[in-house]
C-alpha cells in the first residue's frame, strides 16, 4: 500500500454509495422484521405443541391451561359442543383423557397468521387414543381409536403472552374401537 492510497475497505466505507448503505439499512430491517415474526409463529404454535404433550404425558394441571388459554378461552369440541373458561377446560380435559390409558397427539403443518396482537392458527392433528381397562364396557380394553382433523384457533396477545382464545377441532375422520363412547361423551357431560 503506497503512502497516499486508504485500505480498499475504509473507501468503499467513505466513498462507497450511499444507495448501498441504505439497501444494506433496508435488508438489515427486513430481516428483523422476518425473525421477529418467525419467532411470533413460534411461540403461538407452541402452544398447542406444548398442551398436547402434557396431556399426553398425564401432567395436564391449571399451570398449563392458563399458559395456553385466556381466562375467557372456549374449546370447541368435534360435536360442536363448547367448554369455556379454564377451569371448565381443565375440568373437561381431566375427566375425558382419564377414559384413556394412553393419547398420543401429532400436531403439524401450522399455517399463523399475525395482525397486531391478534392471530389465527390452522394446523393439522392425528391423535390415537388407548382405553383404559374399563369395568363396565370390557369391549373396550386394549383397544384404541385414531382420530384425523384440523385445529382452527385464534390466539392473542395478554401481557405480552400469546394465548388461545378459541380453539376449535374438525374431525376429518375416525377410525376404532368404542367411537360411541367417544360421540356420546361431550353430551353427558354438559
Amino acid at each position: 500500500m503506497s503512502a497516499g492510497s486508504k485500505p480498499q475497505t475504509l473507501v468503499a466505507f467513505v466513498t462507497g454509495d450511499q444507495t448501498d448503505t441504505k439497501k444494506n439499512c433496508n435488508n438489515r430491517i427486513t430481516i428483523k422484521k422476518e425473525l421477529k415474526d418467525i419467532i411470533e409463529r413460534t411461540k403461538i404454535s407452541d402452544l398447542l405443541i406444548r398442551y398436547f404433550a402434557t396431556v399426553d404425558d398425564k401432567h395436564i394441571d391449571m399451570k398449563i391451561v392458563q399458559a395456553t388459554f385466556t381466562i375467557d378461552a372456549k374449546i370447541i369440541r368435534p360435536d360442536g359442543t363448547a367448554i369455556v373458561g379454564q377451569e371448565s377446560i381443565l375440568d373437561a380435559h381431566i375427566k375425558s383423557f382419564a377414559r384413556f390409558k394412553a393419547t398420543h397427539h401429532v400436531i403439524t403443518n401450522f399455517i399463523v397468521s399475525i395482525n397486531n396482537d391478534m392471530a389465527t392458527l390452522r394446523s393439522n392433528i392425528i391423535a390415537n387414543h388407548l382405553w383404559a381397562d374399563n369395568e363396565n364396557n370390557p369391549s373396550l380394553n386394549n383397544k384404541h381409536f385414531l382420530a384425523d382433523g384440523v385445529f382452527s384457533a385464534q390466539a392473542i396477545k395478554v401481557n405480552n403472552h400469546w394465548r388461545i382464545s378459541e380453539l376449535k377441532n374438525d374431525v376429518v375422520w375416525r377410525t376404532g374401537d368404542g367411537m360411541k363412547e367417544v360421540l356420546n361423551f361431550g353430551r353427558s357431560q354438559n
